[in-house]
């Protein structure tokens, strides 16, 4: 839910329209977040612009076109940059209670950046649906078929009308510095820092080496997402058949951490090679067993202090200190880099195989998770795609030269 910082209370308006329309029909816990992260970038909008819209929904009048072009600007700007602003030393308007973080108004000190379009597309649609439960909750306040509830739907449907029509397209077009995976010397050149007894290896302590080895091979030679990975409990994998259960498990009562990690895609079982059984196995009875703490709970990866199951933040800091660690040999390595990774080389396995495209399709959805009509493979084949059509080209190339030559 959202809050005052402030006070701690709960906003109303959000809390309601999450507890009757979000949780309501069984959403996931991650997209009652992001969902709550948008309404929250509107209430940053009001109070910027010193708008009560409950007082402007009892005049019947919602926005003006030039105030829903600034709401759609400001979608596009990070919330950590919306949070920057000065309050004007000479001031009289008193701050309206009501923001989801306290916010200093003022003029900004620079031009902001901008999030991709689809993030700011996901808030305008997210903002508008909102909006149109607050309205029709309204509404349903006045005596049916009551002049100030027509004037009031009207003006909103002008609103939604006009929202509808200025959100950010996402075309496409720019193929240049989008994610892919990493070549195969820098995966060679990762496993081989990361090995436990290598003498690069950036971490101090047996424990943690043998268990951010054992992170890296499971991310590279599965293509689990990073909360798949950390989702994984000792019990979902069975070593006698060498598979791995991948299970869907929100809101999960035997995780204690405050931001549980995700299985955003469908249950499924892989498998799992004899040496990254061995190594798995060698690490739950050399390295976990090891840490008393790490008995009171089933999932996979601990923390060596504290034995606790590993967060999402302190994977994201290993790959960080790879980063620091190396400079120019892993800017681009991320946790989902990784899962971009697998999907290479499962294409150059497809390839080699000659397996059928249909084929190819069905089996990485799979073991992917995804649906067997999802185009989300599109998303981790740019990197195949790209250096298949650069050997087209450059044979194209070759044999135009080769027939000039000739003639």
């Amino acid at each position: 839910m959202l809050v005052l910082r402030a006070t701690g209370e709960p906003l109303s308006d959000p809390s309601l329209y999450v507890l009757s329309e979000i949780r309501a029909t069984n959403r996931a816990r991650n997209t009652i977040d992001h969902i709550l992260r948008s309404i929250m970038v509107l209430q940053l909008f009001l109070d910027l612009n010193r708008i009560d819209l409950k007082s402007r929904l009892r005049d019947g009048h919602i926005f003006s076109l030039s105030e829903l072009d600034e709401l759609v600007r400001y979608c596009r700007r990070p919330v950590s940059e919306q949070l920057k602003v000065e309050v004007p030393s000479n001031s009289n308007s008193p701050l309206r209670i009501g923001s989801a973080e306290v916010v200093r108004l003022g003029q900004r000190l620079r031009a902001p950046a901008e999030v991709a379009g689809h993030t700011a597309a996901n808030r305008v649609r997210t903002i508008r649906d909102y909006l149109d439960w607050f309205v029709r909750y309204r509404v349903a306040c006045y005596q049916s078929g009551g002049a100030e509830g027509v004037l009031l739907w009207d003006d909103w449907k002008r609103c939604k009308d006009a929202l509808d029509a200025r959100i950010p397209r996402h075309k496409g077009r720019n193929t240049i510095g989008q994610r892919e995976g990493l070549p195969p010397e820098v995966v060679d050149r990762l496993l081989s820092v990361t090995s436990p007894g290598s003498p690069e290896n950036p971490w101090k302590g047996d424990g943690t080496r043998i268990r951010n080895c054992l992170v890296f091979h499971w991310l590279i030679e599965l293509g689990l997402r990073r909360g798949e990975l950390l989702n994984v409990k000792i019990s979902d994998i069975n070593f006698r058949s060498e598979e791995l259960l991948v299970a869907r498990r929100a809101d999960d009562l035997e995780d204690p951490r405050k931001d549980q990690p995700a299985v955003k895609t469908r249950d499924r079982k892989l498998p799992l090679s004899p040496r990254l059984c061995a190594m798995t196995h060698d690490y739950i009875t050399q390295t976990r067993r090891l840490i008393p703490a790490a008995r009171l709970h089933p999932f996979l990866l601990v923390a060596m202090g504290s034995g606790s199951p590993l967060s999402l933040s302190a994977v994201n800091s290993f790959f960080a200190e790879l980063r620091e660690a190396f400079p120019g040999e892993f800017d681009t390595l991320t946790p989902h880099a990784l899962r971009h990774t697998w999907n290479d080389r499962f294409s150059d396995a497809m390839d080699n195989a000659k397996i059928p495209e249909p084929e190819e399709e069905r089996m990485r959805s799979f073991l992917m998770g995804w649906s067997p009509i999802s185009q989300t493979a599109l998303n981790y084949t740019r990197r195949h795609i790209r250096l298949k059509a650069q050997r087209v080209s450059l044979q194209m190339q070759s044999d135009q030269v080769n027939g000039d030559r000739n003639d």
